[in-house]
């Protein structure tokens, strides 16, 4: 999955970051109308609901890419071949693992036919960090500025800036986790071939109006 297509529109990956599988079928079903591409088994859904839920989830979006964003930092292997066996397409694993679990995780990913992304979240060095995880195998790589990062620093958010930056030394699709539609526009035009979005796109009165627009407006959006 190397080289990605600058003519193609960005892909969009809704967050499904809620506890249970009946909330999360019911954001499925509300992001599909609203145009999404890839659906996240979020990270709150599988931890409270354990990683046999993705399955359920994948079951109810046939043709549908399912990303399970397990975030795994060690025992990757066994990890991912258990959300392969789940229904799972993509599984992350953290860029702040060790070398040898991104490996793993990759190996992994391998034996099951399936693909490993590496988050970027909180490495001190996020060029870097993708550069050497694409040298391990990482089929695609993200950079996601975390909820309590934003809580403690809202301004501390540097992700725009890195794009461009991470862009010039990988050659595999380069996620970026949004918050919101000017965000999300801006890092198509920086250069991301996948923006992601999640709370309050997902939930709420508005959520649907909201991600349909998103969609939109990320779709027109040119890639640097």
């Amino acid at each position: 999955m190397r080289t990605p297509n600058k003519s193609a529109p960005a892909i969009v990956q809704v967050c499904v970051d809620v506890p249970s599988i009946e909330e999360a079928l019911a954001v499925a079903e509300m992001a599909a109308r609203a145009g999404v591409d890839w659906f996240e088994a979020g990270t709150p859904l599988i931890l409270f609901s354990g990683i046999r839920v993705i399955k359920p989830f994948a079951s109810a979006l046939p043709g549908r890419t399912v990303f399970a964003d397990i975030k795994i930092v060690d025992g990757a292997r066994k990890y991912v071949v258990a959300a392969a066996a789940q229904g799972a397409h993509i599984v992350t694993v953290c860029g702040v693992a060790s070398d040898a679990s991104i490996r793993e995780a990759v190996a992994g990913a391998r034996e099951a036919g399936i693909r490993v992304c590496v988050d970027l979240f909180a490495t001190p060095d996020p060029v870097k960090r993708a550069r050497e995880a694409v040298d391990m195998g990482a089929d695609l790589v993200y950079l996601h500025y975390g909820g309590d990062q934003r809580a403690a620093n809202p301004d501390g958010d540097r992700t725009l800036e890195l794009i461009p930056l991470v862009r010039q030394v990988v050659d595999v699709p380069l996620g970026v986790v949004t918050f919101d539609t000017s965000r999300g526009v801006a890092a198509v035009e920086a250069g991301a071939d996948i923006v992601l979005i999640g709370h309050p796109y997902v939930t709420g009165p508005n959520a649907e109006e909201m991600l349909t627009d998103y969609v939109r407006q990320v779709r027109s959006a040119v890639r640097a």
